[in-house]
């Protein structure tokens, strides 16, 4: 990815950060329903990459109840470091995790842009 994400996250103010997780998440939905509906790869493959958004999915939720509530720190250079480890599982999953990542962080930079 071009951007710093521990960076760039971090200096979302919280209801930016918030909505950026919960909109990744929603992205990340997008990314699978991608993954399952092409016919280039087996289906084999397609468990496999679709397993490991899942993984990410499962934390970027997790982490919007964390944020939501305020119940502990949970850094986004720890996030960051998650999100790589799933996609270590599958490099297939890069490009399109980080797909995921940018369409939700453009879409909260331009809607604080026309605040």
């Amino acid at each position: 990815m071009s951007f710093d994400y521990p960076s760039s996250i971090g200096a979302l103010t919280a209801n930016e950060r918030l909505r950026f997780y919960e909109l990744f998440a929603h992205n990340l939905t997008v990314v699978i329903r991608g993954i399952w509906s092409d016919e280039a790869i087996t289906d084999a493959e397609k468990v496999d990459r679709i397993k490991w958004v899942n993984e990410i999915l499962h934390r970027v939720t997790s982490k919007v109840r964390v944020l939501r509530l305020n119940e502990h720190e949970w850094s986004e250079e720890d996030s960051w470091q998650d999100i790589q480890h799933w996609v270590s599982q599958n490099r297939e999953t890069e490009s399109l995790v980080n797909a995921a990542v940018s369409w939700s962080y453009d879409s909260v930079m331009n809607s604080t842009a026309r605040s």
